[in-house]
């Protein structure tokens, strides 16, 4: 009876440790460091017109993703220089909207220790929000230190109120 007492408190006290560790890792205990960043461009209209997040670790894909950025640009503007053995750039593209109104945003990168979580924010005009009708390809690029772990976004949606 003891043996299985003391069975069953290792197996509830492995899967409690399991729990934190999962939740810690992908920065849902809000616990760990948050690291600084500094924006290298942000705004409405970009080339990169999908959506999508990017951890860029080298010069090559820095290029690529930043001459995709400006291909609408006359002239295109060349591309921040980064030092890659101490910088890592979190790029963040919401893709087409409908209109103007529309935004994503970095809003904090956590170090948990285990993993790097990017909380990311987007906003959408409300339904009385006055917008302008044109297409928009909202963006975030930001630098922050290098990074060495797995990064885990974390989107978060918002919609303003305009009423």
């Amino acid at each position: 009876m003891r043996r299985t007492y003391a069975l069953l408190i290792a197996v509830v006290l492995s899967t409690a440790a399991t729990t934190v560790l999962v939740l810690h890792a992908l920065g849902i205990t809000n616990t760990g460091v948050r690291l600084e960043f500094q924006t290298i461009s942000k705004g409405a209209w970009s080339g990169h017109t999908s959506h999508a997040y990017y951890v860029i670790q080298d010069m090559e894909d820095w290029w690529c993703i930043w001459r995709q950025h400006q291909q609408i640009f006359v002239p295109p503007r060349p591309p921040p220089e980064i030092d890659f053995s101490t910088a890592t750039v979190i790029a963040v593209f919401m893709g087409q909207c409908p209109t103007t109104g529309y935004s994503i945003e970095v809003e904090e990168i956590i170090d948990t220790g285990l993993t790097v979580v990017v909380k990311v924010e987007k906003v959408y005009p409300g339904k009385n929000c006055v917008v302008g009708e044109a297409l928009t390809y909202p963006y975030h690029i930001v630098k922050t230190s290098k990074i060495n772990k797995q990064v885990i976004f974390q989107t978060f949606e918002r919609t303003v109120n305009c009423s």
